[in-house]
């Protein structure tokens, strides 16, 4: 087991100890656009010099805001797990811009080596992680001493800005406390992370809402380790082959990670989530929680509105998976926010984006 513990000012996993957490640094934040929507290149150019200087800067990007620093600076990725209070085992993705990822890894094999460039020219950029073996320009650190890394080019103009503006890949978790609901605006970075990290680049909420899809390429046959924004279907139709999922499983938290957010209980809320098969058991279950004086947050759909209307505090997301999808984490947030104890969630269909939901929703009720 991982054992934790907080004392004076320590954070400590396993054998592994952080130093001490920075608690009174002075986040800015800043606007990545001008009124017009052109993108402010001296905002970038300013995020970019702390990347380089070895600091610490959270950055939107299409599925959720990031938490930035230099891949290829050791020192810079530990404070990282030191802003998060990240385990040292859970291994972080790297953010390219261009060609260069391949200098990255070492897909030594043809084969591989031809899957993720047909991956990378279909899907990138775009909700995609590829895992492939870490090439000697990756500090340990990043992969928590696999021999993997997971790569990945967002579809975001500021993420991309930042990262060519940089000159350096960038290393990037969620920029959230650890296990705690991923961030999709500016002001969910700062509400976790004020004090902790040099500066937030605000572009806006995040279009997908959940993260990357984690695609294994190292082994015999693709293996998706992580549900996300790309669904298992279209890369099954880029790859022509079939394309498994991981199968669940509870894994030896003395160990790396195999892939970020692989934790049995992750993404959750401060309220306890509650997964309901339908509208009638959520209405039932809202109704034996109220009675135990319990404050209930229901977090439904367009469709579910005039069943629940009236029951507060609520959060509505569109019927839609993508909608679901990008409203999931803020509707949760806001619950939190609202007060409410329990948060009640009916379950949705395993289908395309509805795998990385539905995973989601199983780790934060956990």
């Amino acid at each position: 087991m991982v054992a934790e513990a907080r004392h004076s000012g320590f954070f400590c996993v396993g054998s592994g100890v952080i130093r001490h957490l920075q608690l009174n640094l002075d986040t800015q934040l800043l606007n990545a656009f001008l009124p017009d929507g052109i993108l402010a290149d001296e905002i970038i150019a300013k995020a970019a010099e702390v990347i380089r200087a070895g600091g610490l800067a959270a950055f939107p990007t299409e599925t959720v805001y990031g938490l930035g620093a230099n891949a290829l600076d050791g020192n810079a990725v530990a404070k990282i797990f030191e802003a998060k209070q990240r385990p040292l085992n859970d291994p972080i993705i790297v953010h390219v811009a261009d060609g260069a990822w391949e200098e990255l890894a070492d897909a030594h094999n043809a084969e591989m080596r031809q899957m993720a460039r047909a991956l990378a020219r279909a899907c990138w950029p775009g909700p995609l992680t590829l895992v492939l073996p870490r090439g000697g320009r990756i500090p340990a650190n990043v992969t928590a001493g696999l021999d993997k890394v997971g790569l990945r080019m967002p579809a975001h103009p500021v993420a991309l800005a930042l990262i060519r503006a940089s000159g350096v890949p960038i290393a990037a978790p969620s920029a959230n406390r650890f296990g705690h609901t991923s961030p999709t605006t500016a002001a969910h970075v700062l509400d976790d992370l004020r004090g902790r990290i040099d500066l937030v680049l605000d572009g806006g909420p995040a279009s997908i809402g959940v993260e990357s899809t984690v695609l294994d390429l190292t082994g015999a046959a693709p293996q998706i380790l992580r549900p996300g924004g790309l669904s298992r279907e279209r890369l099954e139709e880029v790859l022509a082959r079939p394309v498994s999922i991981r199968q669940r499983q509870t894994p030896n938290q003395s160990e790396a990670m195999p892939a970020p957010g692989m934790l049995e209980r992750h993404y959750a809320p401060g309220a306890k989530l509650i997964l309901c098969k339908d509208t009638p058991d959520l209405l039932a279950r809202r109704e034996a929680y109220a009675a135990q004086k319990l404050r209930v947050g229901l977090l439904i759909t367009q469709a579910q509105s005039a069943a629940c209307a009236g029951l507060t505090p609520q959060f509505v997301m569109g019927n839609a998976l993508a909608e679901i999808a990008r409203e999931l984490y803020a509707g949760m947030r806001a619950l939190d926010a609202a007060g409410a104890q329990v948060i009640l969630i009916t379950q949705v269909e395993r289908t395309g984006l509805g795998e990385a939901i539905a995973d989601r929703l199983r780790r934060a009720a956990a």
